[in-house]
């Protein structure tokens, strides 16, 4: 369906595009909206910020395909471009992404939101630690 928009070949094709970084922003969110709402179990509404992406990414090995000056946000945009380019390319599903995060959030309602960004970059970091098989080049040595 949308195969034009997902023709990369490479890791840091993917990460370096800004569509996808956009899609996957929405695509990240929604997921992180779910996960946390299934363990706290009541709805709402989350963004996840940069910093939580990118602290996630900068610990796995995704990472030395980012140039190591990259800010805050553009390593926040890598993380989410590859999650659109994954859930796009139909290698992993939007279930399958809120399933990882919900066994990694160790959440409760009173938690203070710098605790929370700290857990949620361990839950997001197992998340793409899990899908790194999936993106091209794999295995990043």
């Amino acid at each position: 369906m949308w195969d034009v928009l997902i023709q990369h070949t490479t890791i840091e094709s993917i990460m370096n595009d800004k569509g996808l970084a956009q899609i996957g922003d929405n695509l990240v969110n929604l997921c992180y909206s779910l996960a946390k709402s299934t363990v706290l179990e009541k709805s709402g509404g989350q963004k996840v910020r940069d910093s939580v992406l990118a602290r996630a990414i900068r610990a796995t090995s995704v990472y030395k395909h980012i140039g190591h000056r990259t800010d805050m946000g553009g390593a926040g945009d890598a993380y989410e471009a590859i999650m659109a380019w994954l859930w796009m390319k139909g290698k992993i599903t939007i279930e399958k992404i809120v399933e990882l995060l919900v066994e990694n959030l160790n959440l409760d309602s009173k938690i203070s939101r710098k605790k929370e960004g700290k857990l949620a970059s361990i839950a997001f970091q197992s998340l793409l630690e899990f899908v790194i098989p999936s993106l091209p080049g794999h295995p990043f040595v």
